[in-house]
């Protein structure tokens, strides 16, 4: 069975990849990934089946705009993807009728089950190679599903361990606790910074406070967890790493002073 073809319109690219490595695993292709500003002509030449469309497209058109113009002018369906949208925002995408929303981060049994729905509305056949362990509907928590979302789990029965793991692309790669110099909010995911590495994780920053040590690891910043350990020096508003700094918040000033052995 031919795979069907989907298009991603994302302009964070780092997220795009994920969606894509994704994708390949349900058992779809990604025909093209555009950051927004080319999308239309993409879809002209690439003629996918589907566009996976985040709504907080920056440029001269933002999602909403390119999703009004693939109604007018494509007969293929296209979904949303937010990580937040004011009222207006969201108001204006309603008017464009979507074959979907999907807020990030979402996972890979949401990812299908949106897409499926919306392929059939435009009488697409169900992919079949994306769920081999059961129906389409994804009803089988015991099949594929039990990996697709591996964070929680997982990190929660390591957390007296000296590791954490994490998702990337078709691989769960272990980080050493040692290694984390900081963990940074980005929307409702989080980037974890290593000396030689950035890794996105589907997790917000609180998800990520309550899985790692705390004796350790300390919110510095509403934005912004640290290793206490990796820290090189202290500035009057930033915590230094040799790989770069961050902000210190005021409110969590004293009591990251707190944990320092100060003369």
């Amino acid at each position: 069975m031919t795979k069907p073809k989907i298009l991603i319109s994302e302009d964070e690219v780092i997220i795009a990849e994920d969606i894509a490595a994704c994708l390949k695993d349900l058992g779809y292709e990604t025909c093209a990934i555009d950051t927004g500003e080319d999308t239309i002509d993409m879809i002209r030449e690439t003629h996918p089946d589907l566009v996976l469309l985040d709504i907080n497209l920056k440029g001269n058109a933002d999602g909403v705009d390119i999703g009004s113009r693939i109604r007018e002018e494509f007969n293929i369906p296209f979904i949303y993807l937010t990580a937040y949208a004011d009222k207006s925002t969201i108001d204006r995408a309603k008017k464009t009728e979507p074959d979907g929303f999907l807020v990030k981060p979402f996972d890979e049994k949401s990812l299908r089950s949106t897409i499926e729905i919306a392929l059939y509305k435009h009488g697409h056949k169900p992919n079949g190679s994306g769920n081999p362990n059961g129906n389409s509907n994804g009803g089988n928590s015991n099949g594929k599903n039990s990996h697709e979302q591996p964070d929680p789990a997982p990190k929660e029965q390591e957390a007296s361990q000296d590791y954490i793991f994490v998702k990337v692309k078709h691989r769960i790669i272990k980080v050493m606790y040692s290694d984390i110099l900081w963990v940074e909010a980005y929307d409702n995911y989080s980037f974890i910074v290593t000396t030689d590495q950035k890794y996105l994780v589907s997790s917000t920053l609180k998800d990520m406070e309550s899985k790692l040590p705390s004796h350790n690891f300390v919110r510095v910043h509403r934005s912004y967890i640290a290793n206490l350990d990796k820290v090189d020096a202290l500035e009057e508003n930033a915590v230094v790493f040799s790989k770069g700094e961050v902000p210190i918040g005021k409110s969590y000033k004293k009591t990251l002073m707190s944990r320092f052995n100060i003369l």
